[in-house]
C-alpha cells in the first residue's frame, strides 16, 4: 500500500510525527499526536489573495474543484458536487504509475455559503466493499487582515485501515499542495 500512497502524497511515507510550526510563505499547519488513527486531526490555515466568494466557489463548484484537487501531478478526470446538506461529493483522483485512480466519495455536512463548508470523505476502497480511511473536513471561512479570505480546515479522521495509518503523515503536505494550485486557479479566474 505504501507504494500507492507515497505518490498520492509526493514524499516517502514516513512514521508518524507532531508537527506545529509557521511556513516561510505565512501558511500555518498544526498537527495533534494522535497520527496513528482515528481521532488524528490536521488544522491548517491559508490566506488567499481572493474575495471568500470566489474561494467559496472554488471549494464547492466541480469545475474549479476538478482543477486544484489533489497533490502536484494528480489530476481529477471525475468530479461531482452537489454543494448542499446531505448533497454528493464525487472525486476519482488519478496520479502517476503506480498510483492509478482512487475513487474518493462522501457527503456535504454543512454548508453556509461564504463562512462555513463541512463534510465527510471516504478513499481508498478495498475488494470487500469497506474504506480505507474516512473523514471529516471543517472549513471556516473569514475576511483576512489586510484583505483576501482567511481559510481555517479541520480534517479529523473518523476511521483508518492498518496499511493507510502510516500516509497520515503525509496528509499536511498532500493538502498543502493542493491547496498552492487552488492559489494558482484563484489568480487565473480572479
Amino acid at each position: 500500500m505504501a507504494d500507492r500512497i507515497s505518490p498520492l502524497l509526493g514524499c516517502e511515507v514516513r512514521r508518524p510525527r507532531c508537527l506545529s510550526r509557521p511556513d516561510p510563505e505565512g501558511r500555518s499547519f498544526q498537527m495533534n499526536d494522535t497520527l496513528a488513527g482515528p481521532g488524528f486531526v490536521m488544522r491548517l490555515e491559508r490566506v488567499f489573495a481572493a474575495p471568500r466568494e470566489l474561494v467559496f466557489d472554488c471549494m464547492t463548484k466541480a469545475e474549479h474543484l476538478a482543477r486544484w484537487w489533489g497533490p502536484r501531478g494528480f489530476d481529477v478526470p471525475v468530479c461531482e458536487s452537489d454543494a448542499v446538506p446531505g448533497g454528493r461529493l464525487v472525486l476519482h483522483m488519478r496520479g502517476p504509475a503506480p498510483y492509478g485512480t482512487n475513487p474518493v466519495e462522501g457527503e456535504f455536512l454543512e454548508v453556509s455559503p461564504i463562512d462555513r463548508l463541512s463534510y465527510v470523505l471516504r478513499g481508498f476502497p478495498g475488494e470487500d466493499g469497506s474504506w480505507g480511511i474516512e473523514h471529516v473536513t471543517t472549513i471556516n471561512f473569514s475576511d483576512a487582515p489586510g484583505g483576501g479570505t482567511l481559510i481555517r480546515t479541520a480534517t479529523e479522521v473518523k476511521q483508518v485501515s492498518d496499511a493507510l495509518r502510516p500516509a497520515l503523515g503525509g496528509m499536511r503536505e498532500g493538502w498543502s499542495q493542493s491547496l498552492d494550485k487552488m492559489d494558482e486557479l484563484l489568480a487565473e479566474i480572479g
